[in-house]
């Protein structure tokens, strides 16, 4: 039996008294997703639809292209829909993580024609490597006004999970190479300051996922939107839709029911624990307190030294001296 529709084509796409959600509003004949996206993106927040209308207007007229956000929150499909849009869109779309790119720019340069290029993850390029792409974005701006025949792609997406204005500011990043990159800025905001957008995309994922796997979905019953929409979501829309895809595994009727959603964790009351005196932390050696301080912010990047030595504002050399014990300045200095 059919739940009586929600909403019609001039309400508001969010759950009403029943927080139920069925997939037959989604349908053309119905409420229509598309009007609120743009290409494979999709969004009815006003922050969202200000992002779609800025792409729609950038598309055919940009060089260069900085996209910021955190990991999952969709950085790729603005790089995607922007091709889409632009004048690139009849050559091919080729993503790459930046630091394979930079070994070999030239090469993946020459194959993407008039296509583009969107490079992820450029805020994690070591010093060097932000020297070589700033050495090649430079050159091949030159030799595209050098010749108008030039097969250098004429659009390239730079993607990055931290802004690269703030990584300059504190010298974690090249300012000039910052500077080419973010003269035209995307920021994509985290589904979490944009949760009226997850009955939407909730209702598309879960749809797409339906038609993909030939397995008949008829919505959400009552009690999942209010609980999708009570979660943080630090993995962002990548994160919606992994959780939106094991729940339609779980499912063993139509309806996806609350209890069909094992993956999301809200935090539980934890009884305070008496914590032992640390006994570093009346310790005046600077030395040690540097080791201290160095060790933890390697714990906080799992390891990943070159995530490290940007969040201490140093350079890589400078963090591996800092961890050889026989060069700290302790060991060379007098003790006299």
């Amino acid at each position: 039996m059919h739940l009586a529709p929600i909403f019609n084509d001039d309400q508001k796409l969010e759950p009403q008294a029943s927080d139920s959600l069925d997939l037959e509003l989604l349908q053309p004949n119905r409420i229509q997703p598309e009007r609120w996206m743009l290409g494979p993106m999709a969004g009815r927040s006003l922050v969202m639809q200000h992002l779609f209308n800025r792409m729609r207007c950038t598309a055919p007229h940009f060089r260069l292209v900085n996209v910021e956000g955190e990991n999952g929150s969709g950085k790729l499909l603005v790089a995607q829909t922007l091709h889409l849009l632009g004048p690139s869109a009849s050559g091919p779309f080729i993503p790459c993580i930046a630091a394979a790119f930079v070994e070999d720019p030239q090469t993946l340069w020459t194959e993407a024609r008039a296509g583009l290029i969107y490079l992820a993850r450029v805020d994690e390029l070591s010093p060097d490597q932000q020297r070589q792409l700033r050495d090649f974005i430079e050159r091949a701006a030159h030799e595209r006004i050098r010749s108008a025949k030039s097969s250098a792609p004429l659009q390239l997406v730079a993607g990055s999970a931290q802004p690269l204005r703030r990584l300059a500011a504190t010298n974690a990043f090249r300012s000039d190479l910052a500077s080419h990159l973010t003269a035209i800025r995307f920021a994509i905001p985290p589904l979490r300051d944009r949760k009226e957008d997850i009955p939407l995309l909730a209702g598309l994922f879960l749809r797409n996922w339906s038609r993909q796997h030939d397995k008949p979905l008829r919505g959400f019953a009552a009690g999942v939107l209010p609980r999708l929409t009570s979660y943080s979501w630090p993995g962002n829309v990548r994160e919606l839709e992994s959780v939106i895809a094991a729940a339609a595994l779980e499912c063993a009727g139509q309806w996806i029911r609350p209890i069909d959603i094992p993956l999301l964790h809200w935090p539980v009351p934890v009884p305070s624990i008496p914590v032992a005196p640390d006994p570093f932390a009346e310790d005046p050696n600077l030395d040690r307190a540097i080791l201290r301080h160095i060790t933890r912010v390697l714990a906080r990047t799992n390891g990943n030294k070159v995530r490290a030595a940007k969040m201490l504002g140093i350079s890589r050399s400078t963090l591996y001296r800092l961890l050889e014990p026989n060069t700290h300045p302790s060991s060379t200095v007098d003790p006299t």
